[in-house]
C-alpha cells in the first residue's frame, strides 16, 4: 500500500513539473492569431465571417472628378479562381464609376508592450472595360495594411499606425505593418482609396481583393516602458508595382500632383521638370484633402545616384517648388522636417520623368503631438498616421493570459492535493 502511495505522490509530483514548465514557456512564434484569415465562407453583409467592413464617406464637390471624394463601396465574397490567392473565396471590395476608400478589419486579443505584425495579399483592377482587359497601372489604388494598437476597431483613431500603400494592379502583392500594442487587444485594418486629388480616378470598375491575412507576434512585451512607434526596416516596405512613366516608383510614397511652371532650375541637361511641395496634413490619412493646406519650412531634395540634383525649402503656398532643366531619367526625390513636425507619407520616391515631362509630388506632414527632446525626425511609412515598430523577435498573445491564471490555480490546487495525500501516508 505503502508502494502505491508512493508511485502515485511521484506520478502527481512530476504532472504539476511539467504543467509548470509547460505555462511558463512561450507561445510558439509565427502563430496566426486571425480568425479565417484566408476570408472563407459564409459572408455577412459582404464581410467574411470574423471580419466586419469599414469605409471613409466624404461627398463629391465636382464633377469632372478632381477633387478627392469616397462614396461607400460594395463588399463580397470572391469565388472566381482567377481572383483568390488561398483556399476557395477572397475577400471582394469595390464600386463602379465613383472612387471610395474602405476594406474590412478585425479585432483580437493582445499583450500590452508586444509588437505585432499584420499582412495580408492584395490585388487591384481599375477600368472602364470588363475582364480580361487589364487594369491601367497609371491608377492609384493605395493599398495598405493598418494596426490600431489599442484595438478600439475605429479606421480614422489618431493612433492607427498604417503600412506603405501601393498599386498592385492584376497581382497579388504582399502588404505589413508592425505595431506596438498599447491595450489588450487590436484592430487590423485593410484598406485601399482610389480618391486622389487632381487625378481623374473615376472608372467604370475599382476594384480590390485581399486573400491569405496573418497576424504574429514579433517580440513579447518587457518590463521597460513600451517604445514609442518608430520607422520599421527598410525591408518590410512592400514594394508596388512599376507604375508608367510620370508617376512614382511607389505610388503611396508621394501623391502624384498637377504642376505650375518650374521655378527652380536644375542643371541644364534636358527639358523635364519635378515639382514637390509639402501640404499639413492634419488627418494624417497620407493623402492633402481639400481642407488641407500646405505647409512651409519642410526642405524639399532632389537628386540621382549620389548626387544632389537641387534643394529648396517649402513656402507654405500651393506654388511647388520645381527642379527644371532635368535630363530623361530616374531621380530620388526627398523631404526633410523640421524637429515641430513628423511624417504621414513616406520620406521620399522615386520618379521617373521623360523629355519633356514635368512630374509634380506632395509629401504630407503633422504637427508632432508628443516631441521627444533631441529625438532624430520619424521617417514613416506611406500614410502612416505614426511609424511602424521596428522590433522583431517572438512572443505570446494577450489572448492566452486567463489560461496562465487558470493553470496557476490548477498548480495550487495541486500542491494542496500533494501536501494532504503526504500527511495521509506519513499517518500511516
Amino acid at each position: 500500500m505503502k508502494k502505491s502511495n508512493l508511485l502515485l505522490i511521484v506520478i502527481l509530483s512530476l504532472t504539476l513539473f511539467l504543467s509548470a514548465r509547460a505555462l511558463a514557456a512561450p507561445a510558439a512564434q509565427g502563430t496566426n492569431l486571425l480568425q479565417n484569415p484566408s476570408f472563407e465562407q459564409p459572408f455577412s453583409g459582404g464581410a467574411a465571417q470574423n471580419w466586419q467592413r469599414w469605409h471613409r464617406a466624404t461627398p463629391r464637390t465636382d464633377q469632372e472628378c478632381l477633387v478627392a471624394y469616397h462614396f461607400e463601396p460594395r463588399w463580397n465574397a470572391e469565388t472566381s479562381s482567377g481572383f483568390v490567392r488561398d483556399g476557395a473565396v477572397s475577400q471582394y471590395v469595390g464600386n463602379n464609376w465613383d472612387t471610395w476608400s474602405g476594406g474590412v478589419y478585425q479585432t483580437v486579443p493582445a499583450t500590452p508592450g508586444a509588437v505585432y505584425r499584420f499582412t495580408f495579399y492584395g490585388r487591384g483592377r481599375g477600368t472602364n472595360e470588363a475582364s480580361p482587359a487589364p487594369s491601367e497601372s497609371g491608377l492609384q489604388i493605395n493599398m495598405r495594411a493598418g494596426i490600431d494598437p489599442n484595438g478600439g476597431g475605429v479606421w480614422n483613431d489618431a493612433d492607427v499606425v498604417w503600412g506603405a500603400a501601393g498599386s498592385p494592379h492584376d497581382a497579388w502583392q504582399q502588404f505589413s505593418v508592425e505595431a506596438t500594442a498599447t491595450g489588450n487587444q487590436i484592430t487590423v485594418f485593410t484598406g485601399a482609396d482610389w480618391a486622389v486629388n487632381g487625378v481623374n480616378q473615376c472608372r467604370q470598375f475599382l476594384d480590390t481583393w485581399a486573400d491569405a491575412a496573418q497576424l504574429v507576434v514579433q517580440s513579447p512585451p518587457t518590463n521597460t516602458p513600451a517604445p514609442q512607434p518608430t520607422q520599421a526596416p527598410a525591408t518590410d516596405t512592400p514594394t508596388a508595382l512599376p507604375p508608367p512613366t510620370g508617376a512614382p516608383t511607389d505610388a503611396g510614397s508621394a501623391t502624384l500632383v498637377p504642376t505650375a511652371a518650374a521655378t527652380v532650375a536644375g542643371p541644364a541637361a534636358g527639358t523635364s521638370t519635378i515639382c514637390v511641395n509639402a501640404f499639413l496634413d492634419a488627418n494624417g490619412n497620407g493623402l492633402r484633402d481639400p481642407d488641407e493646406g500646405y505647409v512651409g519650412g519642410v526642405t524639399l531634395t532632389v537628386g540621382q545616384g549620389s548626387a544632389v540634383i537641387g534643394q529648396a525649402v517649402s513656402t507654405g503656398t500651393e506654388t511647388p517648388i520645381c527642379f527644371g532643366n532635368l535630363a530623361a531619367g530616374a531621380y530620388q526625390v526627398g523631404q526633410t522636417l523640421p524637429s515641430s513636425l513628423e511624417m504621414t507619407t513616406q520620406a521620399n520616391a522615386t520618379v521617373n520623368v521623360a523629355d519633356g515631362q514635368t512630374v509634380g509630388l506632395e509629401f504630407g506632414s503633422r504637427l508632432r503631438t508628443t516631441p521627444t527632446a533631441g529625438a532624430a525626425t520619424p521617417t514613416l511609412a506611406a500614410g502612416a498616421v505614426t511609424a511602424t515598430a521596428a522590433a522583431t523577435g517572438g512572443g505570446a498573445s494577450g489572448g492566452s493570459n486567463w489560461l496562465v491564471y487558470v493553470g496557476i490555480g490548477a498548480i495550487l490546487i495541486g500542491v494542496i492535493l500533494l501536501g494532504a495525500l503526504l500527511f495521509m501516508v506519513l499517518r500511516r
